[in-house]
């Protein structure tokens, strides 16, 4: 008895969104006072104490079982499933009832031993009479509207499974399959598809329950009725029976088309369709809608997060090639007692296409050589490999710098594309005589800085890649300079000319 009573109690505050204590602390105490007024029995006087407190508590009985709430949250199997056990149970409280009276089995078992305690089990046994009771009519009436209930649990449950989707890192093509598995429950359809945009030649994807001929032939439909869809809103169609393949055996008939929104415009087609010839009303329509624009921050989340990773990756290679070309420049600036060398590198991006380098030649002379690689990036970091290949074979040759220079055209118009160009200076120091002999291929000038000021050396010559006939010969000039004590030569790129400041403007 006292397990059946805690089992009531459970099922009363099941659910419940109010404090609904009173109520059953009520209930106990005249269920209480019910059962003990049974020792009133012998005293004729007396007796209608115990009539008034069991009214009273089949009266609370009565309003405790009609809070049963907890139904609604049901689903219709589940409804009727309840039905049969509510049956079952009043049938068992009945027939239990039935044999609580004076002539009863249980009376006579439980009454031989406590009045008391034959008294609390009849209301129990009233209780669950009762409570079975509005149990079987309540689920009765609710069973009709279950149907929409679970249709609207299932709706709530697709939105809150594609929310969470948003955050969560999937393949983008797990997420269309998702995406359209979900749109079945959400719009009570028999098919899905879906086409992205971006492509030239849009294929189905996703494909629930639709074969790919047929989805490509509502697509072609739907292409032809298109001109008829407003913005922002979703379109609906019935399709003719005979366009579709007849060797899957696919039944469609109703469809209803939504766009995938992304940052600025639309980024693909959510196509639903049913079997049955039951248009898409309003309600279903604007669901669809707000399914589709959950759909569309999961796909532009999935897209980003692609886009991230390969951004990291390209990063990540770029930096092993910013480390690979700075092993391609000197790893130690050359030392001599006649004259002191000194050199920075900073490129604008990870890679770039300037160059600078120092070679032991013949006679204590130490040759030089700066370039720069037209454009930027990793384009202009392969070239400027291959500058310092040719520079480094061609200086051991011990030619003039003017040599070098046209030997060194020579050899790029076999490499060099159209579109890239190489400038540069070449030339060496005399350790001994502090004379200097350079030429330059269309570089920025090379300055003297001394007592009298800052020199600008800007002999003619051509950049390297530009022309490969006579001109580059004929047009290069080599020129030498006696440096002086205390003068600095300085060698630049136009990385130094074109450096701009904070509001954009040129600080050269």
């Amino acid at each position: 008895l006292a397990y059946s009573f805690l089992v009531f109690r459970e099922l009363f505050f099941l659910k419940q969104k109010r404090n609904l204590n009173s109520y059953y602390t009520a209930l106990i105490i005249f269920l209480l006072l019910s059962s003990f007024s049974s020792v009133l029995d012998q005293f004729e006087d007396v007796r209608f104490i115990k009539l008034a407190l069991t009214a009273n508590t089949i009266i609370l009985i009565t309003i405790n079982s009609a809070r049963i709430s907890w139904i609604a949250f049901l689903n219709k199997k589940e409804k009727r499933q309840l039905l049969g056990i509510s049956v079952g149970m009043i049938l068992l409280f009945s027939f239990y009832i039935s044999n609580s009276t004076d002539n009863g089995i249980v009376y006579s078992t439980i009454g031989y031993f406590s009045n008391t305690l034959n008294q609390f089990n009849l209301l129990i046994s009233i209780y669950g009479l009762i409570y079975f009771g509005f149990l079987f009519f309540t689920t009765l009436f609710h069973l009709p509207t279950a149907e929409a209930y679970d249709r609207k649990a299932t709706e709530v449950s697709a939105l809150q499974y594609l929310s969470k989707m948003i955050n969560r890192v999937l393949d983008f093509e797990e997420m269309l399959e998702t995406i359209t598995e979900q749109a079945l429950n959400v719009s009570n359809s028999d098919h899905a598809f879906i086409i992205m945009d971006g492509e030239q030649q849009k294929f189905p994807t996703g494909l629930k329950n639709i074969s790919i001929v047929n989805a490509n032939r509502i697509y072609s439909e739907y292409r032809k009725r298109s001109n008829l869809q407003k913005e922002n809103t979703v379109f609906s169609f019935n399709i003719d029976p005979t366009l579709l393949t007849k060797e899957t055996n696919e039944k469609v008939s109703e469809i209803t088309v939504t766009k995938f929104k992304g940052h600025n415009n639309s980024n693909g087609l959510l196509f639903v369709s049913r079997k049955e010839s039951i248009p898409y009303d309003e309600e279903e329509r604007s669901l669809i809608q707000t399914f589709t624009d959950y759909a569309s921050i999961a796909i532009e989340n999935s897209r980003l997060l692609a886009e991230s990773i390969e951004k990291e990756r390209l990063e990540q290679e770029l930096q092993v090639a910013r480390e690979m070309q700075l092993k391609l420049l000197p790893q130690k600036i050359p030392e001599y007692k006649e004259f002191e060398i000194s050199a920075v590198f900073i490129p604008a991006f990870e890679v770039g296409g300037d160059y600078y380098d120092f070679f032991e030649l013949e006679g204590n002379k130490l040759g030089f050589v700066i370039a720069d690689v037209s454009g930027k990036g990793v384009s202009a970091a392969f070239i400027m490999a291959e500058i310092r290949g040719i520079f480094e074979s061609l200086a051991k040759s011990g030619s003039s710098p003017k040599e070098i220079l046209i030997k060194a055209n020579m050899i790029l118009e076999r490499t060099l594309d159209k579109k890239s160009f190489v400038s540069g200076i070449y030339g060496y120091i005399a350790r001994n005589t502090g004379e200097l002999v350079f030429c330059r291929a269309g570089h920025p000038s090379l300055l003297i800085a001394g007592k009298e000021g800052i020199k600008e050396h800007t002999p003619a010559g051509c950049g390297l890649g530009l022309t490969y006939s006579e001109i580059f010969e004929t047009t290069l000039e080599e020129i030498k300079v006696k440096l002086e004590k205390d003068e600095i030569v300085v060698l630049y790129t136009d990385g130094i000319t074109e450096s701009k400041n904070s509001k954009k403007k040129i600080l050269v």
